[in-house]
C-alpha cells in the first residue's frame, strides 16, 4: 500500500478536479489548508490557522489537501489522472508525492 499526498491551490478548477477524481471511483481524506506565510503575514492577529471569522465570511482557505491511501498498482494511474487535470501542475498550482505504507491495516 502506498500513500498519495496531494495539494492543490483554491480554485473552481481544483474542485472540480476532485469531483473528477471522485467520479472515477477515487476516494481520499480531504482537508482544507493554508501556509504558515499566509496565517502569519496576512492575519497576524489571529493566532489560530482556522477560526470563526473563516466560517462567518465562509473563506476557503488557501489550498486543499488530499490524502489517497491506494494498493501499489494504482498510484501511477492516480498520479497520471492528476497531472491530466492540472495539466502538469501549469492550470492548477500544486504538488503531490506519495511513499510507502510499513504498516498497514483495513479494508478499502
Amino acid at each position: 500500500m502506498k500513500e498519495l499526498y496531494l495539494m492543490l491551490k483554491s480554485s473552481p478548477a481544483a474542485y472540480r478536479t476532485l469531483e473528477e477524481l471522485k467520479a472515477e471511483g477515487y476516494n481520499a481524506t480531504v482537508l482544507s489548508a493554508e501556509s504558515l506565510r499566509h496565517a502569519v503575514d496576512y492575519y497576524p492577529e489571529e493566532h489560530h490557522f482556522f477560526t470563526l471569522r473563516h466560517l462567518e465570511k465562509e473563506e476557503m482557505l488557501e489550498s486543499i489537501l488530499c490524502l489517497f491511501v491506494l494498493p501499489d498498482e494504482k498510484v501511477a494511474l492516480v498520479k497520471q489522472v492528476i497531472r491530466g487535470y492540472t495539466n502538469n501542475f501549469h492550470d492548477i498550482k500544486g504538488f503531490m508525492y506519495s511513499r510507502d505504507i510499513a504498516d498497514y491495516e483495513g479494508s478499502l
